[in-house]
């Protein structure tokens, strides 16, 4: 059993707990990076939601993340785990994804299909946002920077976190 991480699951650990026998970079076709989905508690609030990575289908796009690979023995228990943390509002869709050094590989995505969607009309408009947005775990600007960081030192460039962080810099925010 596969799972393809883009976000947060690329970074923390959380694989060593359920037996993980495989992690290296894959690559997504045809879905890219967004920072759309509402955080309406840990980054942001009701009135002021931090926008936090999601992925959207589109023509011709490429996201390179995570591929985890586990025993089947442990499937129902990791899904458990991911829907869980994941929250409502997500499902683990079966895509296929090529895995460094493996080839093509059928793979459970977390996509987020709730109803906390943000749809800034410009660019202006979603760094306003996350310039207001501030939750439980901080500022959201912190989340876009950190998960800038973390890709960067896993060798990863994606061109919507470059460009909000890069916004975000010219502000003067995150030095």
């Amino acid at each position: 059993m596969w799972i393809f991480g883009y976000g947060s699951l690329m970074t923390d650990g959380w694989e060593a707990r359920y037996g993980c026998t495989q992690r290296d970079v894959a690559e997504l076709h045809g879905y890219r990076r967004v920072f759309n989905k509402a955080s309406i508690v840990n980054w942001g609030t009701r009135g002021s939601p931090c926008p936090t990575l999601n992925l959207e289908p589109f023509a011709g796009a490429l996201c390179v993340g995570i591929a985890f690979e586990f025993p089947e023995a442990r499937g129902a228990e990791v899904e458990a785990y991911l829907a869980k943390r994941e929250g409502r509002g997500f499902m683990l869709a079966p895509l296929e994804v090529v895995v460094k050094g493996v080839g093509s590989a059928h793979a459970l995505v977390p996509l987020y299909t709730g109803k906390n969607i943000l749809t800034p009309e410009t660019t202006q408009g979603l760094v306003a946002t996350v310039q207001q947005a501030c939750g439980t775990s901080g500022a959201c600007s912190d989340y876009v920077i950190d998960v800038h960081n973390q890709l960067a030192k896993l060798g990863i460039e994606d061109p919507a976190v470059t460009q909000l962080r890069e916004h975000l810099h010219a502000l003067g925010w995150g030095g």
